[in-house]
């Protein structure tokens, strides 16, 4: 990127040409400490500034060139190096080829972390240049509708376009599907530092590389950040939508200076590298914040870390859209109507449980009952509800959280997980006083939750009592629906999964072919299926009976149960899913 070697500070620059007063440049400090905005919009916001002023002093800082973009027409083959998606996320577009082998780029904030790996987003030749020059984001954003259409993009698929560039020069540099030039963005930036010592200072490259991999990570919508070390290499894997894929990762020489550096983020200790650790990241993505849960492992080759994204924004807390069946739907909105009572639901790690919840209080929050939880950790913060953090450590588990809830006056209590018997005595005892309790535990199946409960001590006429629907639940992966193509299973598909022929009659089964939205998976986003059982007379009577699980389950199909195997191949008939997600996330029907 053009520009000199040294960033002057903006506040500076606005006081030695005399735009804004010192007192005035410490109003507006103090202000952005509150508001967490930049500098300048925060002088824009305080009249102190123009917008067209800001700009032209934020060009004077990094020395860049403002242009005005709002009546330029970039030619088509441009597009190809910068698809509508691309050009959204990062905010940058590309204007013209001023000399061969360079690109510039228009460009709304200069401190943009996109504008340091552009060769990466950007589908270009090894060895590209790229000047950058300013613009308003309005204008910018102007610039990016009059060039795609809503809802499509003119540019080509990526693999098309590489193909075209693999003409014009050798595709070695390359590589495939544009990889390489993630590590050598990477490599570049490892290049300049050498080790920790790069940890001072907010440009240090060690910093910089901290911040691309969250960046890269909320942007490709992972769940989960694994940065894994090894004798000679550090493995970098995002999981997206339910997988762990493999990314290019910093050099092996990093390994401690990226540890330290993310566990400062989680105000952690940095020097103690021989105990796990436990810690929470806040981080700003663009205009929002973005929390993380860090998680630190000692092992042989030093220490691995871990962190769940969640990202509250995006998180869409609808009981309706939680993929329920008309039945279940009905079923689940009974139960969390009723004055009191449990619901529980159930699943393995990450399968989706606390959104369900979260769902769940979304939908009967009213500011004029108490509503209290108990989590660890507390993921999403909801208005009106009290959530209380547990901490073992301090003796504050599930169990004394629950003592202490039932002393403040609750309507509503949801307990994170019930994993020993004193919390599952206290919630069922909950229940039956007047309190509607939600909790999960974690069991294979909706009835394996039922006799879980019993085989903890709990009586079986308290849960019988107590518990009103029982939910299990599973993500699958959901077909990509740019690249879906309609298809007919095989026999050989048919019988894997156990239905006959006629079971074709009125699908209408796709599967995908692979393209760039879903990183040639076939798969984009997740769909949740699920096995309700609502607690009703028979169910019961079979619970007071000590039944096992077998006669249980047995209890449960034939009182409306559709297992989770049979919703999930009604989802793959609909086209949603595929046969292989089904097989793999779902048990046979037993």
């Amino acid at each position: 990127m053009a520009g000199p070697g040294k960033v002057r500070r903006l506040g500076e620059v606005l006081i030695e040409e005399g735009i804004v007063t010192p007192e005035q440049l410490n109003e507006a400090l103090a202000r952005q400490k509150l508001t967490g905005k930049s500098l300048g919009v925060t002088l824009v916001d305080l009249h102190f500034l123009t917008q067209d002023a800001l700009y032209q002093f934020l060009a004077i800082q990094h020395g860049l060139q403002v242009v005005d973009v709002r009546e330029i027409t970039v030619p088509p083959d441009l597009l190809k190096v910068c698809p509508e998606e691309v050009a959204r996320r990062i905010l940058v577009f590309p204007l013209e080829r001023p000399r061969p082998g360079v690109l510039r780029v228009a460009a709304s904030n200069p401190e943009n972390p996109a504008l340091l790996h552009l060769d990466y987003d950007l589908v270009v030749p090894g060895g590209t240049e790229f000047e950058v020059v300013l613009c308003p984001e309005e204008d910018l954003l102007g610039l990016i509708n009059r060039h795609y259409k809503p809802g499509g993009g003119a540019a080509k698929g990526l693999e098309e376009t590489l193909k075209e560039l693999a003409a014009e020069q050798d595709l070695s540099t390359l590589a495939s599907l544009g990889d390489a030039d993630d590590v050598q963005v990477v490599r570049r930036i490892g290049e300049e530092a050498d080790g920790d010592d790069e940890l001072v200072g907010d440009e240090g490259p060690v910093i910089k590389m901290c911040n691309y991999i969250l960046d890269e990570a909320v942007s490709k919508r992972a769940s989960d950040i694994h940065l894994n070390v090894w004798e000679k290499r550090i493995v970098l894997r995002l999981r997206i939508d339910g997988s762990l894929r493999e990314f290019p990762a910093p050099p092996p020489k990093f390994k401690r200076a990226l540890a330290s550096r993310f566990k400062i983020m989680a105000r952690l200790d940095p020097m103690e590298r021989r105990m796990p650790q436990d810690g929470r990241i806040r981080h700003k993505f663009r205009d929002r914040f973005i929390d993380l849960r860090l998680s630190t492992l000692p092992s042989v080759w030093g220490e691995n870390i871990v962190m769940r994204v969640i990202d509250q924004e995006a998180m869409r807390l609808d009981i309706k859209a939680m993929g329920f069946t008309p039945t279940q739907m009905e079923a689940f909105e009974h139960a969390y109507q009723a004055p009191y009572g449990m619901i529980l639901v159930t699943g393995p790690t990450g399968s989706g449980k606390t959104t369900t919840l979260y769902s769940v209080l979304a939908a009967i929050n009213d500011p004029g009952m108490n509503i209290m939880t108990a989590e660890d950790p507390v993921e999403y913060r909801l208005p009106h509800i009290i959530q209380c953090q547990v901490n073992p450590v301090a003796g504050l588990n599930f169990a004394s959280v629950l003592k202490s809830f039932l002393r403040q006056d609750p309507d509503i209590i949801m307990v994170g997980e019930i994993r020993d018997r004193e919390t599952a005595d206290i919630a069922v005892k909950a229940a039956l006083t007047g309190h509607l309790v939600i909790s999960t535990l974690h069991t294979n199946d909706a009835p394996a939750t039922i006799v879980r409960l019993v085989d903890m001590g709990v009586d079986p006429m308290y849960v019988g009592t107590s518990v009103l629907v029982v939910c299990a639940q599973r993500l699958l992966r959901r077909v990509c629906k740019d690249c879906a193509e309609p298809y007919t299973p095989t026999p050989e598909e048919l019988s894997s999964a156990g239905v006959e022929r006629s079971f074709l009659e009125g699908g209408q089964f796709r599967r995908g072919k692979g393209c760039a939205s879903c990183g040639d998976t076939g798969y984009r986003g997740r769909l949740a299926v699920h096995e309700v059982v609502a607690i009703n007379p028979v169910v019961r009577k079979a619970i007071f009976e000590r039944v096992n699980l077998k006669v249980l389950r047995k209890v449960c199909m034939e009182n409306g149960m559709a297992t989770m195997r049979q919703v999930a191949l009604d989802e793959w008939k609909r086209g949603l899913t595929s046969l292989r997600e089904v097989l793999d996330e779902t048990a046979a029907d037993r």
